[in-house]
């Protein structure tokens, strides 16, 4: 049985990698696996012509026939946890690309292979500079046709991506004039020169097309899909009430904990007063990535020092800017996972502190937050966020777990991780604290409006007023809701993840302790919940004989 399934598995992965070399290998794409097989393909791009994509579908749908016929045949736990895994994934590839069909409506879909798969093609470990410029080219190349697909295949395009596609387009043509000096190319082959020119003719010819098109209403294109994609990709065994319950309940208990705590800290000062006018020690003197680069250092050792993991596999992270290409779409601060087991591959913890030129006032607001902030996003991008949550993810021997991720562990460990310098007194300043609850108001709106918006229970002005609350200007509250909107389930997975950790470690935590707690949970693999409770019970039940 373990032969059929890691074959089916296999077969899948590959499959998929064959068709997506960029987004299996990238983490912007949740929705895919993170195929291993993909680094066989750094010099092609994904073909998103509308007949391939209607033949993966139909592919995907036969790995789930053998899927569920393998379900009904599995004995033990452990191929029940594999198989069930593997069906919730195939489920997203499904929801993706059947029904949100964002390769129809979502032209940064088109731009982020493109300039994603460039960036891999140079900076994934390689032989040398042959390999290099070789796998380079190959994407370069194919960036014209690709663009041709998006625009024959786009139509009904939303306002927040068409604004958003067009200020990639800027940023990418920017990118591409970065690197054609780089000097690996200096001995290469005219094809660069000609290949790069063809590129950025291409972009020109994509901007017009968006110019032309114009956008549309962004309620226009929300996708009824939320449900699906809980039950089915995500594995929740909660209804939506019961999940929006639980928001509203988060946001009322962090709300009554920043009233008191403002009152503590100063009686004079609403909490939005204190957090607008904190300024961490050193955020005057010393620059924005001296700031991160030395608190991932001492989260770092606090993590491995505390009872929480105890000793732990670890990888080289590099702080960047974020790169000239995918700037505009990403937040200010974001965590880019290596693909390869290979050690020479880096993982990147990105934050925007320059290249503002279009907004200074945007860029001061961002600045701040950055400053504000940057312990807890240092803690949820870095250590023991996501990060590390990837270091233990790629050192699983199990193929199936290894090579997926879940959006709603993922974001929800992450969401977690920013609790535990907290917890274990790392973080013991009230300011900071407020900081943390302020952070933790954000997320639970977030989620609220996630099902609010998609099941009727919020109204637009509804959400808005909750982000305004948690202290976001009206254009900030309004943008997010737009963006929020058009991709219905992610920004739950942030409460929900963190309340369903919390929920594993009430019932687990006793038997196998805190440090055993959280290294069974991370070392199972990103499992729905309910089968990572089952994975629980078997660690706390081997402890037990052990004994």
């Amino acid at each position: 049985m373990r032969q059929k399934i890691e074959q089916i598995a296999g077969n899948y992965f590959a499959y998929l990698a064959q068709s997506f070399p960029v987004m299996c290998a990238s983490d912007e794409f949740d929705f895919l696996p993170r195929a291993e097989s993909a680094s066989l393909y750094y010099h092609r791009l994904d073909n998103l012509d509308d007949k391939n994509i209607q033949e993966v579908i139909g592919a995907v749908k036969d790995f789930g026939s053998e899927i569920r016929t393998l379900k009904n045949e599995a004995i033990s736990i452990e191929d029940k946890i594999d198989l069930e895994f593997l069906e919730s994934n195939h489920f997203g590839v499904l929801i993706e690309f059947e029904h949100v069909k964002s390769w129809k409506h979502n032209p940064l879909l088109y731009l982020k292979v493109a300039f994603i798969g460039l960036d891999h093609a140079l900076s994934k470990p390689c032989s040398g500079s042959e390999e290099l410029v070789e796998r380079f080219t190959g994407r370069l190349s194919g960036i014209p046709g690709l663009l041709r697909q998006g625009i024959r295949n786009l139509e009904n395009i939303p306002k927040t991506y068409h604004g958003a596609a067009l200020a990639m387009v800027d940023d990418a043509s920017q990118y591409l004039a970065e690197v054609s000096k780089n000097p690996v190319f200096d001995e290469a082959s005219g094809d660069v020169s000609r290949y790069l020119e063809d590129a950025k003719r291409a972009l020109v010819s994509f901007r017009k097309f968006l110019v032309s098109t114009g956008g549309v209403a962004d309620t226009s294109m929300r996708t009824p899909v939320l449900e699906m994609r809980v039950k089915n990709h995500f594995s929740v065994r909660r209804s939506l009430e019961e999940i929006y319950e639980l928001a509203k309940q988060e946001w009322e208990e962090v709300l009554e904990r920043l009233e008191r705590l403002s009152r503590e800290i100063d009686p004079r000062r609403t909490w939005r007063e204190i957090y607008k006018g904190y300024k961490p020690v050193g955020h005057n003197v010393v620059d924005t990535h001296t700031l991160y680069r030395d608190e991932i250092e001492r989260l770092r050792e606090h993590v491995r020092s505390t009872v929480c993991l105890g000793d732990f596999p670890d990888r080289s992270l590099e702080l960047a800017e974020t790169p000239t290409y995918i700037r505009s779409v990403r937040s200010s601060a974001s965590f880019a996972a290596p693909f390869s087991s290979d050690p020479e591959e880096k993982a990147y913890f990105y934050i925007t502190s320059t290249n503002f030129e279009r907004n200074r006032q945007v860029h001061r607001d961002i600045l701040k937050r950055l400053h504000r902030e940057y312990r807890f996003l240092t803690a949820h991008e870095t250590y023991p966020g996501h990060h590390l949550l990837d270091i233990f993810r790629k050192n699983i021997t199990n193929p199936i777990r290894r090579q997926i991720e879940s959006p709603l562990f993922y974001e929800g460990w992450a969401y977690y991780a920013e609790s535990i310098p907290v917890e274990t007194g790392y973080i013991n300043d009230p300011v900071e604290i407020l900081v943390d609850l302020k952070r933790q108001l954000w997320r639970s709106a977030r989620c609220q409006i996630d099902v609010g918006l998609a099941t009727g229970k919020l109204s637009k002005a509804g959400a808005v007023k909750l982000l305004r609350t948690a202290s976001f200007s009206e254009d900030e509250a309004v943008a997010q809701v737009n963006r929020f909107g058009l991709n219905p389930g992610y920004q739950l997975c942030y409460s929900l993840g963190k309340f369903e950790i919390k929920e594993l470690r009430k019932k687990h935590e006793p038997s196998l302790g805190f440090k055993k707690f959280h290294r069974a949970l991370l070392e199972g693999g990103e499992l729905p919940f309910h089968l990572a409770d089952l994975n629980l019970e078997r660690q706390g039940r081997k402890g037990a004989g052990k004994k």
